[in-house]
This record gives C-alpha cells, sequence and structure tokens, in this order.
C-alpha cells in the first residue's frame, strides 16, 4: 500500500529557485491591490445588506413620534413647541364624524402627551388664532399639574363666530417668538381647516411683508425670525373636512326709500352656494321682528354661484324692527341666518323752507311741492310736511325730521349752517331747490365752501335757454329715474321745457387740472367726480340738473333749477309727482342706512348729548342669559357729540343698546351683527400652495389626523416611504460602484 508513496518521494526532481525580476514585479502589484479589492468588496456588500435592511424595514413601516420628529429638528437643545389652534366660524363645520375643531383639540392632546413622554423639558405655548397675541399657555412646562391645566383650558375651548386674518396670526406666532430673546429653537404647531380665502386666495395691500423674491408671504414674519441664526420647523396638520357642501345668505339690505309704518318694503337677501352640486328647492324665510312673512323658493342654485333675491315685507308697526333672513340649518348652520335693522318711521316728515311764500296759492313756492308730497285721495303718501320761511329755520329742531327742503331760499344764515349741517352728517337728507331769490355768492360762501360744505357743485351764473332746454338722465340706476329712464323715454320726462337754471360746477377728485376745471362738460378722464350727476341739461355746454352727494351719512341732492312754474313746466308733467316723491325718499333713506357690523367688529354709536344720557346698557343676542352691560359714552374724535363703543361683539344677531331719553323715558337702538360672508367658503389650500407660501422655511404637512394616529392610538409619522427611496438610491449606488470598481479591474 505504501509503494506509490515511496516511488513519488523517491522519484520527485528537486527544482531550483532562480528569482526574477519581472515574476517579482507581479508578486509587490498583487500585493498592493489585495488590500484595495477586498475594501471594495466589502462596500459593496454592505451597500446591499444595507438595501434589503431598508426594504424589510419599508414592510414593517416603522415610524417616529411628533415629539421625537420635533427633537431631530430642533437637536439637543430645548425646544420652544407653539401650538396654534384655528378657531373660526369654518371649524365648527358639522360633519358625520367630528367638527374640525373637535379633531384640532384631539390632535393637539396627543401630541403633548408624546413631549411630556419623550422631550419633557420642552415648554409649550397654545394660542388662538381669533386672538394671536393671547396666549391660553405660554412657556409652561409639562409636569402633571401644568398638564392637568393646559388640558383642562383646552377642552374648554370652543370655535368662534369670527373669521381670521393669516398675516395678523403669523405675526401674532412672531411676537410670541420675539418675547422671549432666549429662544434659539423653535416649532410650530399650526392646526387649521387652510380655508384659501385665508391662506393663499387673501387680499394684499402694500403694508405686508414680501419675501427674498419680492412677492407677499403669508410666512414672511417667520422666515425673519428664522434667518438670525434660529432653528424654526412648522408642521401644518390639516383637519378639513371631505367634500364639504355650505350654503349661506351672504348679504342682506333694505331697498327702496324711507320705511313707513304701513307700507310695505323690499328686503334683498343675497345667497351663496358653496358647493361643488346643485341645489334644489331652497327655502328663503323672512321675519320683520316677531312677524313672520312668506316665504320664497329658490329653485335652482348652481354649485359656487350666488344670486339675489328681492322679498316683499310688511311693517304693521312704526319704530326700529330687527330683520332676519335665513336658510334652513345646515352643517354650518350660523351662516345659514342674516341679520339687517329697519328703522320704521309713522311718516317721512318733511321740513320744507319757503324762500317765496305768496297768499296766492299759484304764485307760492311750494304748492307743486306740497301738492306733489301729499296728493289727495284716501291712501296716505307716507309723507307730512311742515312749512317754514327762511327766518324761522335757525329755530327749528331738525332731529324730529327725515329731509329738509330749500325751495328758492335767498341765502341761509350761518347758525342755520351749522345746524343742517350737523343733521345731514347723522343721516339726514337735504333738497335744495334754486330759484330767482337765490344768490350764488351767498350759497356758495355757505353751503358749498370750496367742497367741504353741503351742496354738490359750485353754482355759477343763471341760465337762459335760447329756446327750451329738456332733460336727460345719466344715471339710470338712481332710486328717482329708475323707473322713468327706460330706453325711449316712453313717459316723456324728456320732453319738458325748462327756460333758466344754474350753471354749476360739480365736485371733483384733486387732481392734475381739476383747477382749471370751468364746467362739467371740461372734466378730464382722469378726474372722478365726487358728486353725481343724476340727469343734466342737452343744451350745448350740457348743463347738470339734478346731482347729488353724500356728507357725513346723509345725502344732499341739488336741483338747479326751480320747484314752482317759473322756470319750467314740468308740474304739468305726470312725472313731476313720482320723482319729487321718489327724491324725497331717497333722501330720507340714508339716515337709516345702519353699519354692517361683523363678528369681531368694535361698534361704535353716535347720540346727541342733547337729546341722551350719557349712559345706556348694552343686551346681546343671547340677553337674558347673558347680562347687561353698562356702557358710558365718551367724546367723539371730532367733537361732535358722544359714542358708545363696544369691542367685544362675539356672537351674531341683533344687539339692543338702551339710551336714556334725558326728558325721561328710553329708547333702544338696535345693531345687526353678522358673520363674515366670506367666510361660509369652506374651500381649502393644498399642501403644494402651502409648501409655495412657506418658501424655504422646513415644512412639514399632514392631511388629517389619521396620519397622526397609529392602531395604539398615538401620534406617529410613517417613515415607510423614506425607507424606500433610501433604498432605490443605495441599490442604484451599489450597481454604479460595481460596475466602476469591475471595469477598472
Amino acid at each position: 500500500m505504501s509503494a506509490p508513496i515511496l516511488i513519488h518521494l523517491l522519484a520527485r526532481r528537486r527544482f531550483k529557485r532562480i528569482r526574477w525580476a519581472a515574476m517579482d514585479f507581479l508578486v509587490d502589484a498583487e500585493r498592493r491591490n489585495r488590500r484595495r479589492i477586498r475594501m471594495e468588496d466589502w462596500i459593496l456588500l454592505l451597500l446591499r445588506c444595507l438595501a434589503i435592511l431598508l426594504i424589510g424595514l419599508m414592510v414593517a413601516r416603522p415610524f417616529i413620534k411628533p415629539a421625537g420628529a420635533a427633537a431631530l429638528w430642533a437637536g439637543t437643545r430645548q425646544t420652544e413647541r407653539i401650538f396654534v389652534l384655528d378657531d373660526s366660524l369654518s371649524m365648527a363645520y358639522e360633519s358625520t364624524e367630528q367638527t374640525p375643531f373637535a379633531l384640532a383639540k384631539s390632535a393637539v392632546r396627543r401630541i403633548l402627551a408624546d413631549i411630556r413622554r419623550e422631550t419633557p423639558d420642552d415648554t409649550v405655548t397654545i394660542l388662538r388664532m381669533s386672538a394671536p397675541d393671547t396666549p391660553i399657555e405660554s412657556g409652561t412646562y409639562l409636569d402633571t399639574q401644568n398638564t392637568e391645566e393646559l388640558l383642562s383650558r383646552l377642552e374648554a375651548l370652543t370655535p368662534t363666530q369670527r373669521a381670521i386674518d393669516a398675516d395678523i396670526v403669523v405675526a401674532g406666532i412672531a411676537e410670541v417668538l420675539q418675547r422671549s430673546p432666549g429662544t434659539t429653537n423653535a416649532a410650530v404647531y399650526i392646526i387649521s381647516d387652510f380655508q384659501r380665502k385665508d391662506w393663499v386666495d387673501r387680499e394684499r395691500d402694500d403694508d405686508r411683508q414680501q419675501d427674498d423674491t419680492g412677492s407677499t408671504s403669508v410666512f414672511a414674519p417667520l422666515q425673519d425670525w428664522s434667518r438670525d441664526d434660529r432653528g424654526l420647523h412648522l408642521m401644518l396638520i390639516n383637519v378639513a373636512p371631505d367634500a364639504p357642501v355650505n350654503r349661506a345668505v351672504t348679504e342682506v339690505h333694505i331697498r327702496g326709500g324711507k320705511l313707513v309704518a304701513g307700507t310695505t318694503g323690499t328686503i334683498q337677501a343675497k345667497v351663496a352656494n358653496f358647493s361643488e352640486h346643485l341645489i334644489d328647492n331652497l327655502e328663503l324665510q323672512l321675519s320683520v321682528g316677531h312677524f313672520v312673512q312668506p316665504s320664497k323658493t329658490i329653485r335652482q342654485l348652481a354649485a359656487q354661484q350666488a344670486v339675489s333675491v328681492d322679498l316683499e315685507a310688511e311693517f304693521p308697526q312704526a319704530g326700529s324692527e330687527a330683520v332676519r333672513v335665513e336658510l334652513p340649518a345646515d352643517a354650518l348652520a350660523a351662516d345659514d341666518a342674516r341679520y339687517a335693522v329697519a328703522d320704521v318711521a309713522d311718516a317721512i316728515h318733511v321740513l320744507i323752507v319757503n324762500g317765496e311764500p305768496s297768499s296766492d296759492s299759484f304764485d307760492d313756492e311750494v304748492t307743486y311741492l306740497i301738492t306733489a308730497l301729499g296728493p289727495e285721495g284716501e291712501v296716505f303718501s307716507g309723507v307730512r310736511t311742515t312749512i317754514v320761511d327762511e327766518a324761522q329755520l335757525e329755530e327749528v329742531n331738525l332731529a324730529s325730521h327725515h329731509v329738509v327742503v330749500l325751495a328758492n331760499v335767498y341765502r341761509v344764515s350761518e347758525p342755520a349752517v351749522e345746524s343742517l349741517e350737523r343733521f345731514v352728517r347723522r343721516g339726514g337728507g337735504l333738497l335744495v331747490f334754486l330759484g330767482d331769490q337765490v344768490d350764488p355768492d351767498l350759497y356758495n360762501a355757505a353751503l358749498y365752501r370750496g367742497g367741504e360744505g353741503l351742496l354738490p357743485a359750485e353754482l355759477s351764473q343763471q341760465v337762459r335757454a335760447p329756446g327750451a332746454s329738456h332733460l336727460i338722465i345719466t344715471d339710470r340706476l338712481h332710486p328717482a329715474m329708475r323707473g322713468l329712464s327706460r330706453e325711449g323715454d316712453p313717459l316723456g320726462i324728456g320732453q319738458i321745457p325748462f327756460f333758466e337754471y344754474f350753471a354749476c360746477t360739480p365736485i371733483v377728485d384733486d387732481g392734475p387740472g381739476a383747477d382749471e376745471l370751468e364746467d362739467f362738460g371740461a372734466a378730464p378722464e382722469h378726474v372722478s367726480p365726487i358728486a353725481n350727476v343724476v340727469a343734466r341739461f342737452d343744451d350745448a355746454d350740457e348743463h347738470p340738473a339734478i346731482i347729488e352727494r353724500s356728507f357725513g351719512q346723509g345725502q344732499v341732492v341739488l336741483v338747479t333749477s326751480a320747484v314752482d312754474k317759473e322756470w319750467h313746466l314740468w308740474p304739468d308733467h305726470p312725472t313731476f309727482l313720482p320723482v319729487i316723491m321718489e327724491l324725497v325718499r331717497h333722501c330720507a333713506s340714508h339716515g337709516n342706512a345702519a353699519r354692517d357690523y361683523w363678528v369681531g367688529d368694535t361698534i361704535e354709536v353716535s347720540i346727541d348729548p342733547a337729546e341722551f344720557e350719557p349712559d345706556a346698557v348694552l343686551r346681546t343676542p343671547n340677553y337674558p342669559n347673558d347680562r347687561e352691560i353698562g356702557l358710558t359714552a365718551t367724546p367723539a374724535e371730532d367733537g361732535r357729540g358722544l359714542n358708545f363703543v363696544w369691542e367685544n361683539a362675539k356672537t351674531s344677531g341683533i344687539y339692543r343698546l338702551v339710551l336714556n331719553r334725558r326728558e325721561g323715558g328710553q329708547r333702544v337702538r338696535l345693531i345687526a351683527v353678522n358673520i363674515d360672508p366670506r367666510e361660509g367658503d369652506l374651500l381649502g389650500a393644498d399642501e403644494d400652495e402651502l409648501t409655495k407660501a412657506a418658501g424655504d422655511l422646513p415644512l412639514t404637512y399632514v392631511d388629517g389626523i389619521d396620519d397622526l394616529t397609529g392602531a395604539d392610538g398615538e401620534a406617529r409619522f410613517e417613515m415607510w416611504r423614506a425607507c424606500l427611496f433610501a433604498a432605490l438610491g443605495i441599490l442604484m449606488t451599489e450597481q454604479c460602484l460595481g460596475w466602476w470598481w469591475g471595469r477598472r479591474k
């Protein structure tokens, strides 16, 4: 058995080793590259193993919690965590699940629990968008007692009826950060439904900040704060409902002239459909005081459309009446009703100042005027007239009248001018007819005063038409002309001959060439008139015939001709009565055009200190559940009268200001407060739009609380997408390195 081995050993040849330079070179080269090749193999092996690991993690769907994510943003430094909670009206939308506001509070609670567990040294500040400058909590550590108190305050929060201004909200966040100079690391959680009107399509003005590209950015204040070597991260949590459906009453106006008891009036309401679906048979209900008026049905309202509806209403009694227009309640019930205040008079009280009285009624200046305002018959015209002469004007208490008519008055004394200006500024109406008794220089000095007085135009010389001039209506939508200005002039108002009238120059804005204007026809295009020319004459110079302007809260109308038949034949024409009546009603209506207050506005009511005491009480729409609020009037800024001011109008509805008369008794002033009509538009901004608005700020966008909540109910951020992208990147890197190193080998 050992023979083969012995033969091999005996027959083995003895080799002689000879060193060869070329072979030594190859051996040395192999020895030098061995370590590099081994390192490259280890790198490729590591990349392949890491790719397999990431694919496994992607399948397992790992996550990190918000507090842990915030810690990654902030490093090891202490972080100021600011929660900004949207409490506007839209957050009260009642969907099939929870309201957006309830979801927002739930998200805050869960994130707070994780912060307390994982980064307990961080401080917490909570803001509401309705009052971003007044934190609910500021710089609070989440120990046991503080956490319980904070959660209790959070639970007590409810949505308001206010709209938000995103610029004010972000500026408030920046101000909170600036209050703590030691804060160098912050995480801001904004929890909202992110309505487009607030965050994307908001109105812009020159005072808003701009980013580096020159465009206005809502997040500009935070960008400025983060540039000063500070760490800031935004987390936008969108809790908007899916495909919200909402319709709302967005406007309510009282049309026509002064409302008179026993007559009907027109209430114009605007209804908007903020959804993407057609709405059929939408019933609109009107109430005046405690009286429910007949409803009206809107047959169809298209998606994202609005329609105006005229509602006829009866006003059975004099006094202030609350007007309410409402729709059937939907998921956002607060904007389904809108309010207005109607000041109903027993009659329109007109004070007529007769500038040319006469014992002969046909020669008296105001005979035709009185006849037009109070025609004979069984039906009451709604107008009661009081006639005085020029000397008596100073002694009359104008507060008991709605309109003052100056009919061919020679001059108006200085005390009377002051009284008239006060009367019109507070909402009264002034109707001025000229005539042969009028001194234009005295009128310009007392009533025009370079455009600062009552008159809407500066008077010049008296014009006598060579033949006859006729009216041309220039404002066909004016309340006094709406029914007479149809195409073709079927009622013949343009056929009335006018023989004399005054030339005048209506008020125009200050601008280049304004001081060179000689008449209305010479006004350059870039000068827009403050006065509105309702009608003019058809003479060569196109002299104005009827001009109006607003003065304070009231209205002034100037007719450049007379009111009797001395300068024209208008009283013989059937259009005289309706035009005169509508001019008076138009002048009277402006005193009752109550301001449209929105929730959050400051209510301001002016009173005459000669008539009312400076102390009053205010009753909110929730009275008597809410207590009366005592108010004390303060002097007005212009020094004329007193003002009651209330800065806390939280709820829409009718507020009642109970005034005490100096003569005894009380008077109730009604105030309508409504919701911002844009708040019902629930269309939200998407992630791309919000990311673009944030600019270069680090941002995390979370759509809904489902992405914040795992099966165990704890907040989390899933990382599977990051694992997928990382695995793809590693596999591509491994392939490139393998190809490059293999080629070199």
